[in-house]
């Protein structure tokens, strides 16, 4: 696909995203950058826990419907990714992005809100796929919390983090 057919569906997509959150009363902004193959589309906004939903299913239902709708059949297209104040609904499987120390912050206030539902709710969450540097940020931020266990889930470079309750033996 050309860069200049990739960045036009950039726009599109950015114009396409901002009405779905203006339809559904959300203020957010929204910055793009488009990659051979990849538009990420970045939002900030105070709605953040709004728009990703519980265990990211409507940041992941959004990011579906934009691709669906901006799809056309029997081109090569460029995929199109959302990330919100540093939470994406799936990793990047191509490579790691660049980590942050306001991406650690963010990471280590979704172990914690991880470890908060766990103890209300009584049942496991698993945090999406992470690489191993992320992952170790979500074991020790919750290490020291003597009612909850952490535990990585899956095969391969990218893992999911388990947060459960510790049973007592």
């Amino acid at each position: 696909m050309s860069e200049e057919l990739e960045t036009e569906r950039c726009l599109e997509a950015t114009k396409t995203l901002g009405m779905m959150l203006d339809y559904l009363g959300l203020e957010a902004e929204i910055t793009s950058d488009v990659k051979p193959g990849k538009i990420n589309l970045f939002i900030a906004s105070e709605d953040a826990g709004r728009i990703i939903g519980k265990k990211g299913q409507s940041l992941e239902a959004m990011q579906f419907l934009i691709n669906r709708m901006l799809f056309e059949s029997g081109k090569d297209q460029a995929r199109i990714f959302i990330n919100i104040d540093g939470y994406s609904s799936r990793n990047d499987k191509a490579g790691y992005q660049q980590f942050t120390a306001e991406d650690e912050e963010i990471l280590k206030k979704q172990a914690e809100d991880a470890a908060k539902e766990v103890k209300k709710w009584g049942d496991a969450v698993v945090l999406p796929e992470m690489n191993s540097h992320q992952r170790r940020i979500v074991h020790m931020t919750l290490e020291g919390n003597d009612e909850i266990k952490t535990e990585s889930l899956g095969e391969g470079a990218k893992k999911n983090v388990q947060v459960s309750l510790k049973k007592e033996d």
